[in-house]
């Protein structure tokens, strides 16, 4: 099933450096869900669909999607300015 979540939070991570001129900066990003189904008692995962651009940010995405607990969960991302609180993001959720 399709859910809308809007990013909460953006927390800077560490700098990566691969070889000697290319650096990455990546983000902690947490996103939540705006209904969630966490009181159902099951496992979800969360796969980001949309903003295009955004799941292709993720270096090391799960491939079955990341662990939705209690209508959040968190995604290393490399750095972008588009990413910031409020952007709503499509999701494909799963139960596990």
């Amino acid at each position: 099933m399709e859910n809308i979540a809007v990013i909460a939070t953006v927390k800077p991570l560490t700098h990566r450096r691969i070889g000697e001129s290319l650096e990455i900066e990546f983000l902690n990003v947490t996103f939540r869900v705006l209904r969630s189904n966490a009181n159902e008692g099951r496992v979800y995962k969360a796969v980001i669909k949309e903003p295009d651009w955004l799941s292709m940010l993720q270096p090391s995405a799960p491939l079955d999607g990341y662990l939705l607990e209690h209508g959040e969960f968190s995604a290393s991302l490399a750095k972008d300015d588009r990413i910031a609180p409020g952007l709503e993001v499509t999701l494909t959720i799963n139960a596990k």
